[in-house]
């Protein structure tokens, strides 16, 4: 059995989990907050009618047409201070309503907004750090052996996870699709391609299966390793029960 990993670092290793955990749905929140304020400005905007004056500047401004061009150019002002005040306004208005208001999102509605970037690579490191404390916990209870640690510990995710749950593969007793997708999701924003910028807009359904089978996934390591601590399955079920309940 190796020595060279104590009960400090499982420790490092759950405090890592708690932090990843804790931070990946705070920026989820924050992100449907944002998806929502976006939906109350709209609204906000309908309502305000430019001006005749607000007519006649935008009537005489050019703008190029091509985004380059937007973004090398000094774009002047195409509104009269009063209806940019309004506008301000109703952003500022937009945003209060949204930390103060509820909102239920479909199960179809897909996240924008950019903080998703944030709760995908944060539960992405959430997995694979309890898949890296369970495969030190495998190796020192002699259920793998120190060359196939060695191996194993620097592969792919995937291949941790496949070489983790082989027989339960074969029986059919476990199913890592949906695992596949978080990463392949947390891919997409290590690579964030302007292809990949466009694309990456998760449905909440989408998150929701993502989630459940990480929970049922963590259940397993937790039925195996026994740790007195407070489950991380139990800890992502409530975090699952809180996103239903507000947002959904």
């Amino acid at each position: 059995m190796s020595t060279k990993h104590e009960i400090d670092t499982y420790s490092k290793l759950e405090l890592g989990g708690t932090f990843f955990l804790e931070e990946s749905f705070r920026y989820l929140h924050s992100a449907l907050k944002s998806e929502f304020a976006s939906i109350l400005f709209l609204e906000e905007l309908n309502s305000i009618e430019p001006s005749t004056e607000d007519r006649k500047i935008f009537d005489k401004t050019y703008l190029p047409d091509n985004a380059v061009g937007i973004l090398q150019s000094k774009i002047p002002d195409i509104l009269t201070s009063e209806t940019t005040n309004l506008i301000s306004n109703s952003w500022q208005k937009s945003q209060f309503r949204a930390e103060t208001e509820k909102h239920k999102f479909g199960l179809n509605h897909r996240i924008d907004s950019i903080e998703i970037l944030g709760h995908l690579n944060n539960f992405g490191f959430f997995i694979e750090t309890l898949v890296n404390r369970h495969l030190l916990f495998l190796n020192q209870t002699g259920t793998i052996d120190e060359f196939s640690y060695a191996r194993i510990s620097i592969s792919k995710i995937m291949e941790r996870l496949i070489y983790i749950f082989k027989a339960d593969l074969n029986n059919n007793k476990v199913h890592l699709n949906e695992i596949t997708n978080l990463f392949s999701l947390r891919n997409k924003t290590v690579h964030f391609t302007p292809d990949n910028a466009i694309a990456l807009k998760p449905k909440i359904s989408e998150l929701i299966q993502i989630w459940s089978q990480s929970a049922k996934i963590i259940a397993k390591f937790e039925h195996k390793e026994k740790f007195n601590e407070e489950s991380f399955s139990k800890r992502l079920e409530e975090h699952i029960k809180e996103i239903k309940t507000c947002w959904t």
